[in-house]
C-alpha cells in the first residue's frame, strides 16, 4: 500500500473540502491500523519486543536462500508480472474509500467485504475491500507453490515478518542481498517486528546489475486505478524515503528453502442460488495426504461478524447480488486451501431498501434504510443511518396511490455500488423508477403503464431487476432490465385486481399474489416461457390486503388479511398461505384480530443467532465445530381492531402475538433486516404523523417495543446541521451555538451513536464542540460501543476547520473546539451561523483558531 495522509482540506470559506485521502492508512496511526487490519497486536511502539524475535533462529534473509530455490524464486516473479496494471474495481486514484481488489477474495481476507465493490471477469470473483498489498504478495506466492504457514500471512504487511521468523528468517532493517522472490516489507522509522504497522509489502522480480532492483508492487495509486505497480531500477532505501518518509526501513523476507508439503484437496457443496432473508446452507470437504483437516473458516463478502467455521454452515445474505463465498482448510501440517464459490443473490421489494456502509471494510455496520414516501407531489426518502431518521427529497412524481417498491441491489450503473431503487407509478400514468445515483436522486421513466392505482412490486435476480404490476385491462405486466436496455410484456391474460399485489422471491422464481376478479386469492409464476395464473380456494374480503414473506427456508408464501371461510365464525381472519408444490398450498389460520387494512410480513433473525457484541467475529484459521447457525423467524405486523398497532409471529416455538405500543390509524411498513443487532421497525400512520415502532438491538417481537417520530417532510439544510457535545463541560456552548443560529434544541446531541452515524452518512453538517468531541469522532480513545463495530481506538473521521456552508461530506466533520478553551463557544457559534446564515454573526470578524485533536479519553459517550 503506497499513500500518504492528506491534512490539507482545502482553502477558503463556503465550498466543500476535496477528497481525503484516508486516516485509515495514516503513517501516524498505527494503532488504528492494527486495530483495523483486526489483529490481536499492541500499538506502535519503536522499541524491538522481547518476544518470539529473541528466540528464533539468527539466518538472516540472504543465509536462509542459500539452498536452491531459484525456480520457486523465478516462479514468484512470472506469476506477479504477469499481474502488473491489474486493478481495483470499481476504479479509484486514492485512498479515501473503496479499495476492491480479486486478490483479497481468492485468499480469503477474513476482515474484507464486498460491499460497494465489482466483479473480477478474469478470476470470476466478486472483489473485496480492503488494503491488498499483503494479500496480493500472499496469493502470488501461494500461485508460486509456497504452502507452509500461510495462515500466518494476512492482510497487515507485518505478517510477513512473523512468517520470516517462523520460517527461522530475521529480518534486518535495511540489511541483506535481494533476491528474485524476496518480499520486501515496508517500515516507519523503527524496529522490524510483527507487532508494528507495516506500511507495504512488495515483491522482487528482478536484480540489476548495478544493485537495484525491480518490484512490482499491489495496491498502489496512480492517477488511473489502485493497481499493480512494476517499479524498475529501484534502490530500496531512495524508494522507501521517496514513497514514505526519510525515516523509513525495508527488511527483506526469502521464500522458504524447504520442500513444500502438498496442499488440501478441497470442495464447497451448496445451492448456487440463495434468497435475500431466508438460511442458505453448504458443505466443505477437504483431505490431506497423510494428515488431516484441523479446521475449516468461512467468508461471506458482508463483513467479518458473519464468519463462521466448522465443514457445515447455514449463512442469510442481506443483499442482493452475485456474493463469492469462500472456504479455507487448514491441514495438520499448517498448508491451506481456500475454495470460491459464486452465489447469486436474489430478493423481493420490501417495506425498506437496505445498503450496508462501505465505509470500514471489516464491518457492514450500520445498515442504513431508505423508506420511500409522498412528499407532496414528489417523492422522498426517509433515511435511517443507524441511529436517526432524517427525510431526503428524492427524484420523481409518484402517483398518488399505490404501493411504491423500494429494492436495493448492486447496480453495475452506479460502480456497483448497493443501490436503494424506487418503483411505481407516477402522475402522467407511466412506470417510473427512481435511485441515489452516483451525483445524487436521479428519476427515469421505464416501458409500461400500471393501471391507476396499481401495486408495483419488483424481484432482483440474476439477470438483473424485474418489476411486476397490473395494467388497465387487468393483466399482470413484467418490465426488466438486461445488459442496460428496459423491456415490458404482458405475463397473462388472466385478469386480476391492480391492489394489492405482492412477491415472494424464491431460488426457481418469483410468485406474485394477487386478487382476481373472482374475488379469490391467485398465484402467478413462470413455468417454462408461460406464467400461468391459478386461483386457490383461498376467498377473500372485499378489502382483503395482502403481504407476501418467502419462508426461512425458501418456500413462497402470502400472508392474507381478510381470508373467508377460513376461522371458526366464518368471518375475515389472519392467514398464512404457503406453497407445498406447483398448484398446492398449505392454509394456516394465525393468531390476532386485525383490523381491515395494510399488513406487512418479514422474516427476522431470531435473538438466539447473536452471539457476543456488536462486531464479534471468529479469528481463523477456524475449527472443526460448526458456528452457530442463523435461525429465522417470520413476522407480521398489522393495526389490531382495538386501533393499537400488533404483530403476530413465529419464532419456531409455533404462532403467538404481542401489542406494540400507542395508537395508529395503519401500519405502513415494516423492517426486519437479517444482520444480527439489527432491530425490528414498524412504520405506522397516526394521528399525530408517521412513526415507528421499533424493538431495538436484537430485541424479540415479544418487546420490549418503544415509539419514535418520523419526519414529516424533507429536510431544509438547516434541519442537516447537528451540534455535539461529548463533555458536560461543552454542553452550554453547544446549545449556545445551537441557539445562536436558531437552530431548535433538539439538534444539539450528547450522542456519540448519533454523532457518529450523522458523520459516517454525510447527509448532516456534524460540528464537535470542545476537546471531547473533537477526540472522541477523530480518534474515540475511549473505545466507546459505535454504530459501525470499528474496533477502539481508531475512527473512518476526519475534520474540518475552515468555515463551510455546505456539507462536508461523508466521514468528515466541523472542529468546533478552540484551541484556547475559553473560547469554544465562540469558535462552535461562529461555525453554525455561517454553516445557517452563510455569514458570521453581527460583529464578529475572526474565528478562534481550533484546537488540535489529541488520543486522549475524555467525556462520555451520551
Amino acid at each position: 500500500m503506497a499513500h500518504a495522509h492528506d491534512t490539507d482540506l482545502g482553502s477558503g470559506p463556503g465550498a466543500a473540502p476535496p477528497p481525503r485521502r484516508g486516516r485509515w492508512v495514516a503513517l501516524a496511526l498505527p494503532a488504528a491500523l492494527i486495530a483495523t487490519f483486526a489483529l490481536a497486536q499492541p500499538a506502535f511502539a519503536d522499541t524491538a519486543s522481547t518476544d518470539a524475535t529473541a528466540a528464533v533462529a539468527t539466518t538472516t534473509a540472504s543465509q536462509a536462500s542459500t539452498a536452491d530455490n531459484s525456480a520457486l524464486r523465478d516462479k514468484i516473479a512470472s506469476i506477479a508480472l504477469s499481474q502488473v496494471g491489474r486493478g481495483d474495481n470499481p476504479v479509484v486514484t486514492g485512498f479515501g474509500g473503496l479499495n476492491c481488489n480479486p486478490y483479497t477474495t481468492m485468499v480469503a481476507g477474513f476482515s474484507a467485504n464486498s460491499n460497494g465493490c465489482g466483479y473480477d471477469s478474469t478470476f470470476n470473483v466478486r472483489n473485496s475491500n480492503e488494503n491488498w498489498c499483503s494479500d496480493f504478495a500472499k496469493w502470488v506466492w501461494q500461485q508460486a507453490g509456497v504452502t507452509q504457514d500461510m495462515n500466518t500471512v494476512n492482510a497487515a504487511a507485518s505478517s510477513f515478518v512473523q512468517w520470516a521468523l517462523d520460517d527461522g528468517q530475521n529480518p534486518v532493517a535495511d540489511s541483506g542481498t535481494p533476491q528474485v522472490g524476496d518480499a520486501v516489507v515496508f517500515f516507519h522509522a523503527g524496529a522490524i517486528s510483527p507487532a508494528r504497522y507495516a506500511d507495504h509489502v512488495g515483491l522482487i522480480v528482478a536484480v540489476n546489475a548495478d544493485g537495484t532492483v525491480d518490484m512490482v508492487n499491489g495496491d498502489f495509486s496512480s492517477s488511473t486505478n489502485v493497481k499493480v505497480e512494476h517499479d524498475t531500477k529501484l534502490d530500496l532505501t531512495t524508494f522507501a524515503h521517496k514513497t514514505w518518509s526519510s525515516g523509513e526501513v525495508w527488511a527483506l523476507v526469502s521464500p522458504p528453502t524447504a520442500a513444500q508439503h502438498a496442499n488440501p484437496q478441497a470442495s464447497i457443496s451448496g445451492p448456487d442460488t440463495a434468497v435475500v432473508s431466508t438460511d442458505a446452507v453448504y458443505h466443505a470437504s477437504a483431505t490431506e495426504a497423510g494428515g488431516s483437516i484441523t479446521g475449516y473458516y468461512w467468508t461471506f463478502g458482508d463483513g467479518r461478524a458473519t464468519n463462521s467455521n466448522g465443514a457445515d454452515v447455514t449463512h442469510t445474505f442481506a443483499t442482493p447480488g452475485m456474493h463469492t463465498i469462500t472456504v479455507t482448510a487448514t491441514s495438520s501440517f499448517g498448508t491451506i486451501s481456500t475454495i470460491t464459490k459464486n452465489v447469486n443473490v436474489v430478493g423481493a421489494s420490501a417495506s425498506v431498501a437496505a445498503v450496508a456502509s462501505t465505509d470500514t471494510w471489516y464491518s457492514s455496520y450500520p445498515v442504513s434504510y431508505y423508506r420511500f414516501v409522498r412528499a407532496g407531489d414528489g417523492l422522498a426518502a426517509d433515511v435511517w443511518d443507524g441511529a436517526s431518521w432524517l427525510e431526503l427529497q428524492a427524484a420523481g412524481t409518484p402517483a398518488s396511490s399505490g404501493a411504491i417498491a423500494a429494492l436495493s441491489y448492486i447496480d453495475p450503473e452506479v460502480n456497483s455500488a448497493t443501490t436503494p431503487h424506487a418503483y411505481y407509478r407516477a402522475q402522467d400514468g407511466s412506470l417510473a423508477e427512481s435511485y441515489l445515483g452516483g451525483n445524487g436522486w436521479v428519476s427515469k421513466d421505464l416501458p409500461g403503464k400500471p393501471a391507476e392505482g396499481a401495486d408495483v412490486v419488483a424481484v432482483y435476480t440474476a439477470s438483473g431487476p424485474e418489476v411486476f404490476f397490473v395494467d388497465a385491462n387487468g393483466y399482470l405486466n413484467e418490465t426488466s432490465e438486461s445488459s442496460g436496455t428496459w423491456s415490458t410484456s404482458t405475463l397473462t391474460d388472466f385478469a386480476v385486481n391492480p391492489a394489492p399485489l405482492t412477491v415472494s422471491e424464491t431460488a426457481s422464481g418469483p410468485t406474485l399474489f394477487a386478487i382476481g376478479h373472482n374475488g379469490k386469492l391467485t398465484t402467478i409464476s413462470q413455468s417454462g416461457s408461460e406464467w400461468p395464473a391459478v386461483p386457490s380456494k383461498v376467498g377473500v374480503s372485499k378489502d382483503a390486503t395482502l403481504s407476501a414473506v418467502t419462508t426461512p427456508d425458501g418456500v413462497a408464501s402470502v400472508i392474507v388479511n381478510g381470508a373467508v371461510g377460513v376461522s371458526g365464525d366464518g368471518g375475515p381472519a389472519l392467514v398464512q398461505v404457503t406453497q407445498k408444490s406447483r398448484g398446492a398450498w398449505n392454509i394456516t389460520a394465525l393468531p390476532g384480530s386485525p383490523a381491515a387494512g395494510a399488513i406487512s410480513a418479514s422474516t427476522y433473525e431470531l435473538p438466539s443467532a447473536v452471539s457476543g457484541p456488536i462486531g464479534n467475529f471468529p479469528n481463523p484459521p477456524g475449527t472443526l465445530v460448526d458456528g452457530p447457525a442463523q435461525p429465522l423467524g417470520t413476522v407480521v405486523a398489522y393495526l389490531g381492531s382495538d386501533g393499537h398497532p400488533a404483530v403476530t409471529y413465529n419464532d419456531g416455538s409455533g404462532w403467538q402475538t404481542a401489542a406494540l405500543p400507542g395508537t395508529a390509524t395503519a401500519v405502513t411498513g415494516i423492517a426486519a433486516e437479517p444482520i444480527a443487532h439489527q432491530p425490528l421497525q414498524v412504520y405506522l400512520d397516526t394521528a399525530s404523523g408517521p412513526a415507528m415502532d421499533t424493538t431495538g438491538d436484537t430485541a424479540p417481537p415479544s418487546g420490549p417495543w418503544t415509539t419514535q417520530a418520523l419526519p414529516k417532510t424533507p429536510a431544509t439544510f438547516a434541519d442537516r446541521v447537528l451540534v455535539y457535545s461529548a463533555g458536560s463541560g461543552d454542553l452550554p456552548a453547544a446549545q449556545a451555538a445551537a441557539g445562536a443560529a436558531g437552530l431548535p434544541a433538539s439538534q444539539v446531541t450528547t450522542s456519540f451513536q448519533v454523532a457518529w452515524a450523522a458523520t459516517l452518512s454525510g447527509n448532516y453538517f456534524v460540528v464537535a464542540v470542545g476537546q471531547a468531541a473533537l477526540n472522541a469522532l477523530e480518534y474515540n480513545t475511549c473505545g466507546w460501543t459505535n454504530p459501525s463495530a470499528v474496533d477502539p481506538g481508531s475512527t473512518p473521521f476526519d475534520y474540518v476547520t475552515r468555515l463551510l456552508n455546505v456539507l462536508p461530506g461523508a466521514d468528515l466533520f466541523m472542529n468546533g473546539a478552540a484551541a484556547t478553551a475559553s473560547q469554544t463557544q465562540e469558535r462552535a457559534t461562529d461555525i453554525v451561523y455561517y454553516a445557517v446564515h452563510g455569514a458570521l454573526p453581527t460583529g464578529e470578524t475572526a474565528v478562534p483558531a481550533a484546537a488540535r485533536s489529541s488520543r486522549t479519553c475524555l467525556g462520555s459517550a451520551s
